[in-house]
């Protein structure tokens, strides 16, 4: 996948993103499943929403985070849906129980961790970056709109986004591969 910020999820990004993340997906799936099959249906589930809402959706640095997010939501929505047609936590093996927690250890782990760096690396990052990164990532304004509120050059403002997803994508490096 290239590196580019903000790539467009296409249909050849989406298959390389599937290819690259599937088997990874299916492993975490597993874990909130317990059953092979059924956790390659829940990973299925999330691509084909992916792939729906793809014109809205950029190819990030981000995008195993999300994944993983939409994975991980995908199986609580099954498990919930399970749970209130048996109406019997009985039935769902020991290890799905842990699913139902709003702490489930590992995802919130991983959450705590992603957001743990993410922060400290915008918090590095020069007070005009950090500034521009957070308005265009954190309040949603387009890259005109943040030059007209800090009387910049839309220029000025892709090239300290630029920066700020650079320094992001390496302070994450081991979690994008």
């Amino acid at each position: 996948m290239s590196q580019s910020d903000n790539i467009p999820l296409d249909e050849k990004h989406f298959d390389e993103i599937f290819r690259k993340y599937y088997s990874m997906l299916c492993i975490i799936a597993y874990d909130y499943v317990g059953e092979k099959s059924l956790a390659e249906e829940m990973v299925q589930d999330t691509f084909l929403h992916v792939w729906e809402k793809r014109r809205s959706i950029q190819v990030t640095p981000a995008i195993k985070y999300f994944l993983v997010k939409s994975t991980q939501n995908t199986c609580l929505q099954y498990l919930r849906k399970k749970k209130l047609e048996t109406q019997n936590m009985d039935a769902l093996p020991a290890h799905t129980l842990l699913a139902w927690r709003d702490d489930y250890p590992l995802g919130q782990l991983f959450e705590k961790e992603i957001a743990a760096i993410i922060d400290r690396t915008v918090m590095s990052l020069p007070p005009q970056v950090q500034k521009v990164f957070r308005l265009s990532r954190y309040r949603d304004m387009t890259y005109s709109q943040i030059a007209a509120l800090l009387d910049v050059s839309e220029n000025t403002v892709k090239t300290q986004i630029k920066t700020a997803l650079s320094r992001l994508r390496t302070a994450l490096k081991e979690y994008l591969d």
